[in-house]
């Protein structure tokens, strides 16, 4: 009786370490599939991307006329558009997947005029270190300094609502416009109270 009793707990013991070990295997085979087929995702997505042709400027027509501007392409191959009555240029090409876009002459101010040339200075400088679009100064052939504000930005089709990204890129550049002139004129208060 006592051999019984051996023999049957050798047998479930063998048996149960034997499905144990069957189970342990099976996991292990499903880790090495799982693994194998990450691996292969991993593998198209790259091949994806590398297959990947941008096609940046065309993207960028098509968000512009979703919005409602009539883009048009300029002799230097940029894109210009309107948008809320103010004239955009947008530099756009197949080939990266960034766009910069300018609003040229947002400012202007008299070369000659050192005092308010000294306020945009500081103001745009001030605004350059906490702003998200750049505002820079051009010299034009004319007694005017020109103030223009640009962005580069991504510009992909994979973007959630383009349509609305660039609204709210664009409307940034009409917040940058407000705050330039409000510290300009705030400049000129304090230089009036002094």
């Amino acid at each position: 009786m006592i051999a019984a009793i051996v023999i049957a707990a050798i047998y479930a013991y063998i048996y149960f370490y034997e499905r144990h070990k069957e189970k342990k295997e099976e996991i292990m085979e499903q880790q090495r599939l799982e693994r194998i087929r990450e691996d292969m995702r991993k593998s198209e997505e790259e091949d994806e991307m590398k297959n990947i042709k941008p096609e940046t400027k065309e993207l960028a027509y098509s968000i512009l006329r979703k919005i409602g501007c009539d883009p048009e392409e300029t002799e230097e191959g940029r894109i210009r558009f309107d948008y809320q009555g103010i004239t955009f240029l947008m530099e756009a090409v197949d080939e990266c997947l960034f766009v910069n876009l300018i609003w040229p002459w947002c400012h202007s101010f008299s070369k000659f005029d050192i005092d308010e040339f000294a306020r945009v200075r500081q103001v745009v400088n001030d605004m350059n270190t906490r702003g998200t679009v750049s505002v820079f100064y051009g010299i034009t052939d004319s007694d005017d300094v020109a103030l223009h504000i640009k962005k580069h930005f991504i510009l992909v089709p994979q973007i959630p609502d383009t349509e609305g990204y660039l609204k709210i890129i664009l409307d940034s550049f009409f917040r940058t416009v407000r705050t330039l002139d409000l510290e300009i004129e705030k400049c000129r208060m304090q230089e009036c109270t002094k």
